[in-house]
C-alpha cells in the first residue's frame, strides 16, 4: 500500500531521523500487514547491524526497528570501514527498501522495450522456463552460448556465481565494473593485481592525481574517518584535478590540471625527484626492474625510466603539457622529495581516458621512487579473509567442452592486450555473433546502459539475444530490456557478506542479514542460482552442497572462526590490542562453538583483523624479475604476442600497425615504460568535457530516491537537475551567465542544462555530474536532469579495456 512517508511516521509517535529531510513529503509503498503492525502494536525498539548495499563502500548500518518494523537508520559505530559514518544515500537505505516502484514478483515482458508491459508469473513458472532454455542449451553442446554480466559483486557472491557458471559450462562470466580494468597498471608494474591500500593516517604529505576520494572512491566514508586526523596528524593533502573536487576543496593545495595530462605531470615530479637525487636509492637499487639503461640477453641495449624521464620531461616541457607552472613542479617534487613519509595515489581523472594506463603507470612509480611499498605511511597489500575454501567441483564433459570455448568477452586480436574483458569488446562480439551467438543473458544488479558510452551498440546487443534475464530490485534502463526479470531481495531482507573493500587498509567481512522478513515475493539471487542448479541435476546440481545460500555463507565463515586471528567487530578493541593477543597466541573473545561465534558476528555486523601477514618481497611483486618493473615486461611480452599473432615475427610493420590500434604513440623501448600517451581530441571541438559523481547518488543508482534528488546538488542549491561547471572566463567568451540554459554538444549528440560559473574548474574545460537524466528506474528518477555519458564518444583505453570519460571534447552555446 502507498502511503506518504510523514503519514507513516505517525505511527511511531514521530520518529524522525534519516527518514526524513525538510519539507519533502514523498510517498512510500508499505505492505498491509507492516501497517496493521505500525497501527496496533506495542512500539517495542530494537536495533540490528547489517551493511549496506547501495553501494559498493560496505559500510556498516544500525537499523532501528519497532515491533520489528526499519524506522530509522544511522552507522554502526563499530564497524571499522566507516566507524559510525554514513553518506546520504546509506542514510536514506531505507526509502530504498519501501520504495513505491520496487519488483515485486517475478515477471515476463509482454510488450515492446521500456513499454512498460509485464506479465506476473510464479517462481516456478519463471525458474522452469529459464531451466528449460538452459538444460536444452546444454544438452545441444552450447553451454558456452550462455553468459552472465554482473556488476561489482565480491566474496562469495562472486565466487558463488563462478562456480555455476564453471560447472554449468560456460567461460562467460563478466563483471561490468571497470574494476577488473583498473588493475591493469598495478599488473604491469608488481605483477598482480590487487589493488594497494594508502596508509593516509600516517603519511606527512599525500599528493592525489584525480582521486576524488572522499566522494568518488571505493569507500569515500572510510577515508573521510582517516582525512578527519589530519590536523593531528600533521599531513599536508594536495589535489592534482582539473575541477575543484569535495577532495580537493578539503585539501591543503589545490593544483589545476588539463584533462588528460596527469600522467605527464607526475613524470614531471619524477625529473625533480631523480634530477636532484631526492628518490630512494636503495630501494631503486635493490627491488626495481629497468630504472637505469640495461644491455638484454640478446645484446640489445634498452633505455630505462631514468634517463627517458631526464630526456623528456623536465618542468617547462610539462608546463606546456600539462598547464601547471613549473615552479609549482618543482616545488612539489622537492616537497616529495624531503618530506617522508610521503605518499601519492592516482584514481578517476588519471585512469578515465585513452592514455589512463601510462599515466597511472607514472604515478605510481613515484611510490616506487619514494620507496613506499609495505611502509608505515606508503602502501601496501591487505590479505584475504581466511574462508572456508570451496571444494573443487566436479566439471563434466560437456561443461568441460563448453569451458574450452573462447570466451565471448574476449577482445580481439589487436585490442586491450593485457585484460580479459572490456564492455566493448563483450557488445562487439554479441553484436557480430562472434566467436559465437550468445543465447541466454543473466543481468544481475549495475546498469550498463546507463553508465557506459557505448550505450547505443550495447541496446543492440541485448535486443539481439533471445532470452534476457534480469536479477534486480528495480527496473533500471538496462533491465528493461530482460525477456524474464526475477526480483532480488533488498540488502535488508538477504544474507550475504561484503569483504575486503578496495584500497581499505585492513581484512575485513561484513555480515547483512535478514533485519526484516522479505516484503514482496522476492528472493537471494543466490538461493536463485542453487534452484536452477538443483533443477538442472547432475554435475551442475552436486557443486552446491548446501541448501541454502545462507548456509554456504555460514560454512564460509567457519574459516574465519578456525583461523583464531582478528577479532569480531566490538567497541574498544583496536589494532594495538588484537596484535598483543595474536602475537601471544590469544584471541580476542573465547567461543564454546562456531554457532556463538556466528550469532555474535551476525549481532556485532562483522569481523575485522587489521594485523597483515609480512610479505616477502617476491610476494610483493609478482613479476618476472621479482621486482617492481619500471619497464614492464608483461606489457613488453603482450604486445610481442600480438605483432607474433600478425604473422612474422618481429615484423616492423606488424609491430607499427599494433601500436597504432593501441593508440600508442611512443616507440622503442618507451612503449613499455611508463610515459605520457597523447590524448586524440577532436580538433574542430574547443572544450574538454569531465563529468564527476556525488555521494547521494553515486553510479546512478541514487537518482531513484527522492531526497538523493533533493541533495543532488546541495552544494550550488540545485535539485532535482543538472547542470554544467563552467569558469567565468570561458564563460564569458561564450556570453553565458550563471544559471542559464545552455546546450553542450559533441560528435555525439546534446544535452541541456544550466550553467553554472565558478573558479573551481579549470578555463576552456565544462564539467557535467553524473547520476541523472534516467529514462526508467522508478517515478523519482525517470525524466529529471541530463546524462553526460549520452554525448561522449565510445572510447577506450586501448591497453586495459577502461572506457575514456574523459575523452570527450564538446562545443558550448546558450540555449534559445
Amino acid at each position: 500500500m502507498e502511503i506518504k512517508r510523514r503519514d507513516f511516521l505517525k505511527f511511531f509517535g514521530g520518529v524522525s531521523g534519516a527518514v526524513l529531510f525538510g519539507n519533502l513529503d514523498d510517498v512510500i509503498a508499505v505492505p498491509e500487514e507492516l501497517l496493521e503492525r505500525a497501527k496496533n502494536g506495542p512500539k517495542i525498539e530494537t536495533w540490528q547491524n547489517t551493511i549496506c548495499g547501495l553501494c559498493p563502500a560496505g559500510c556498516g548500518l544500525r537499523v532501528r526497528l519497532i515491533d520489528g518494523i526499519p524506522v530509522s537508520i544511522k552507522g554502526n559505530p563499530v564497524y571499522p570501514v566507516n566507524r559510525g559514518g554514513l553518506c546520504p544515500l546509506g542514510l536514506n537505505a531505507l526509502h530504498s527498501l519501501y520504495h513505491p516502484d520496487r519488483l515485486k514478483g517475478p515477471m515476463k515482458r509482454t510488450g515492446a522495450i521500456g513499454s512498460g508491459k509485464w506479465d506476473s508469473m510464479s517462481w516456478d513458472e519463471a525458474l522452469t522456463m529459464v531451466k528449460d532454455r538452459l538444460l536444452d542449451l546444454r544438452n545441444a553442446g552450447k553451454a558456452h552460448e550462455v553468459a552472465f554480466l554482473g556488476n561489482e559483486e565480491n566474496g562469495l557472491m562472486k565466487e558463488h556465481i563462478r562456480r555455476f557458471m564453471q560447472v554449468y559450462g560456460s567461460p562467460n562470466y563478466y563483471q561490468f565494473s571497470s574494476a577488473q580494468n583498473n588493475t591493469v597498471p598495478y599488473s604491469l608494474l608488481h605483477g598482480h593485481s590487487t589493488v594497494p591500500a594508502y596508509d593516509i593516517l600516517n603519511a606527512r604529505l599525500v599528493v592525489s592525481f584525480g582521486a576524488n576520494f572522499l566522494e568518488e572512491g571505493y569507500s569515500p566514508i572510510y577515508y573521510t574517518k582517516l582525512y578527519s586526523h589530519h590536523e593531528e596528524q600533521r599531513t599536508r593533502y594536495v589535489q592534482i584535478e582539473s575541477r575543484l573536487s569535495l577532495t580537493a576543496g578539503n585539501a591543503d593545495q589545490w593544483i589545476p590540471i588539463r584533462p588528460g595530462t596527469y600522467g605527464a605531470l607526475a613524470l614531471g615530479l619524477a625529473y625533480i625527484l631523480i634530477r636532484e637525487e631526492l628518490y630512494d636509492k636503495g630501494f631503486v637499487r635493490d627491488h626495481s626492474f629497468g630504472f637505469e639503461d640495461r644491455v638484454d640477453s640478446s645484446g640489445t641495449r634498452q633505455v630505462g625510466f631514468k634517463n627517458m624521464v631526464l630526456g623528456n620531461y623536465y618542468p617547462e616541457k610539462v608546463e606546456e603539457l600539462t598547464g601547471v607552472p613549473s615552479s609549482t613542479i618543482l616545488r612539489l617534487g622537492r616537497e616529495l622529495g624531503n618530506t617522508g613519509p610521503a605518499l601519492v595515489m592516482g584514481d578517476q581523472g588519471t585512469v578515465d581516458n585513452t592514455n589512463g594506463t601510462f599515466a597511472a603507470m607514472a604515478v605510481h612509480s613515484l611510490n616506487a621512487l619514494l620507496g613506499n611499498f609495505e611502509k608505515k605511511g606508503g602502501l601496501f597489500f591487505v590479505d584475504d579473509p581466511p574462508f572456508t575454501k570451496s571444494g573443487v567441483a566436479g566439471i563434466d564433459a560437456i561443461a568441460r567442452a563448453g569451458l574450452g570455448q573462447i570466451p565471448i568477452g574476449q577482445p580481439n586480436a589487436s585490442t586491450f592486450p593485457v585484460t580479459q574483458f572490456s564492455i566493448e569488446s563483450f557488445t562487439r562480439n554479441i553484436l557480430d555473433g562472434s566467436p559465437y551467438p550468445i543465447s541466454v543473458l543473466f543481468l544481475y544488479g549495475g546498469n550498463p546502459l546507463f553508465q557506459s558510452p557505448n550505450h547505443r551498440e550495447l541496446a543492440d546487443a541485448l535486443r539481439k539475444i533471445p532470452l534476457v534475464i534480469s536479477l534486480d530490485t528495480l527496473l533500471n534502463e538496462t533491465s528493461e530490456h530482460a525477456h524474464i526479470v526475477l526480483p532480488d531481495h533488498h540488502f535488508m531482507e538477504r544474507w550475504d557478506e561484503v569483504s575486503n573493500v578496495g584500497t581499505v587498509g585492513f581484512t575485513h567481512v561484513g555480515i547483512q542479514h535478514p533485519v526484516v522478513s522479505p516484503l514482496y515475493d522476492t528472493k537471494q539471487s543466490g538461493d536463485v542460482f542453487m534452484n536452477l542448479a538443483k533443477r538442472i541435476g547432475g554435475s551442475v546440481a552436486r557443486a552446491f552442497q548446501f541448501d541454502s545460500y545462507e548456509h554456504e555463507l555460514r560454512n564460509a565463515l567457519k574459516g574465519v572462526y578456525l583461523s583464531g586471528t582478528g577479532s569480531i567487530v566490538s567497541e574498544g578493541v583496536g589494532t594495538m590490542w588484537i596484535q598483543y593477543l595474536q602475537q601471544r597466541g590469544w584471541q580476542i573473545g573465547q567461543y564454546d562453538s562456531f554457532d556463538e561465534f556466528w550469532d555474535r558476528l551476525v549481532k556485532q555486523g562483522g569481523w575485522w583483523n587489521p594485523i597483515r601477514k609480512q610479505k616477502r618481497w617476491d610476494q610483493v611483486f609478482q613479476t618476472r624479475s621479482n621486482r617492481f618493473e619500471f619497464f614492464s615486461q608483461k606489457l613488453k611480452e603482450a604486445i610481442d604476442t600480438l605483432v607474433a599473432q600478425q604473422g612474422k615475427t618481429g615484423s616492423a610493420q606488424n609491430r607499427e600497425r599494433i601500436l597504432n590500434e593501441l593508440n600508442i604513440s611512443a616507440r622503442g623501448d618507451n612503449v613499455f615504460l611508463p610515459h605520457h600517451e597523447p590524448v586524440r581530441y577532436d580538433p574542430d571541438m574547443p572544450l574538454h568535457l569531465i563529468t564527476f559523481r556525488v555521494l547521494p547518488v553515486r553510479d546512478g543508482q541514487g537518482a531513484s530516491l527522492p531526497m538523493m534528488q533533493e541533495m543532488f546538488g546541495h552544494a550550488i542549491h540545485r535539485h532535482w537537475e543538472s547542470w554544467v561547471e563552467i569558469h567565468p572566463e570561458t564563460a564569458a567568451s561564450y556570453r553565458i551567465t550563471d544559471g542559464q540554459w545552455v546546450l553542450v554538444q559533441s560528435t555525439m549528440g546534446t544535452i541541456r542544462a544550466r550553467a553554472k560559473t565558478t573558479e573551481g574548474i579549470m578555463p576552456n574545460v565544462i564539467a557535467v555530474p553524473f547520476g541523472l537524466g534516467h529514462t526508467s528506474m522508478g517515478r523519482y528518477a525517470k525524466g529529471h536532469g541530463t546524462n553526460p555519458n549520452v554525448i561522449m564518444k565510445n572510447l577506450y583505453d586501448m591497453v586495459s579495456g577502461k572506457p575514456a570519460l574523459q575523452a570527450t571534447k564538446v562545443k558550448i552555446s546558450p540555449a534559445a
